[in-house]
């Protein structure tokens, strides 16, 4: 069987301009949130402290932007985990950008243009505060000193959004931008808070079946249903997420 960041290897994306001419501490780089989105994108919703897909994109070479979105973090205690030694092994941040909603949408919130009720009552919103500020940033990692490209790319970057993993990917991937992410990280959390899954059947199918934007590949938990249009690619060895231990297998768009 062949390892599943080996075959996403076979996919490598040259690092972004943006990241490659990027000069910590200078004030005339100038990064706009459309340079973040410029490439390809990897998205991950409820993602937690699930360094999984960063992992994966990295190693691979296949992805170097990474959008993490999750209503249950608190800015303090994601930076500080980020800050710890070692959090992102074989990496340090060179560069930290902190965003608006008018950088991420800059002529506001698109209104929803389906019908789907969610499976509970709560109503999604874009940007969910529920005792916390929304916040947005974006840190920039660059590959330690002594390490080479087979540890993973000379530089990546993760954007943080506290907001709703379901209307985040309509207004951004959807309506702002008119792309997919390219990697995917599809995992149900169970009891983990949502008011819909994120899997078959849920709201986000609901989207992205009513605005055709569909992940080229997507790394669905083995408890989750894919959606349909998509089919394993077999004789891989799953990715072992980071946080629980689930397997991940790897999915990608029927042409």
């Amino acid at each position: 069987m062949t390892d599943t960041i080996t075959y996403l290897s076979q996919f490598k994306e040259d690092t972004p301009a943006w990241l490659v001419n990027y000069k910590p501490g200078d004030p005339s780089c100038k990064i706009s949130f459309s340079d973040i989105m410029s490439g390809r994108v990897g998205y991950y919703p409820g993602s937690g402290f699930d360094g999984t897909l960063a992992k994966v994109g990295n190693k691979s070479h296949s992805v170097h932007s990474f959008l993490y979105v999750d209503y249950g973090l608190r800015k303090s205690e994601l930076t500080s985990h980020l800050r710890k030694p070692k959090s992102v092994n074989g990496y340090h941040i060179i560069g930290h950008i902190d965003w608006t909603e008018k950088d991420l949408l800059p002529n506001g919130q698109y209104p929803l243009n389906i019908r789907k009720r969610p499976r509970f009552s709560l109503d999604p919103n874009w940007f969910r505060p529920e005792g916390e500020q929304p916040y947005c940033f974006t840190d920039i990692f660059e590959r330690n000193p002594g390490k080479t490209d087979s540890w993973g790319s000379d530089r990546f970057a993760i954007t943080f959004l506290f907001a709703d993993g379901i209307d985040t990917y309509y207004q951004l991937f959807c309506r702002q931008y008119n792309k997919a992410p390219w990697l995917f990280l599809l995992k149900d959390h169970g009891f983990g808070g949502n008011y819909d899954c994120f899997g078959r059947g849920g709201l986000l199918d609901a989207i992205i079946t009513k605005n055709p934007i569909r992940p080229a590949y997507v790394l669905c938990a083995d408890n989750t249903f894919i959606w349909n249009g998509y089919q394993q690619i077999n004789d891989l060895t799953p990715v072992i997420s980071d946080t629980d231990r689930c397997p991940l297998l790897l999915y990608q768009k029927n042409c």
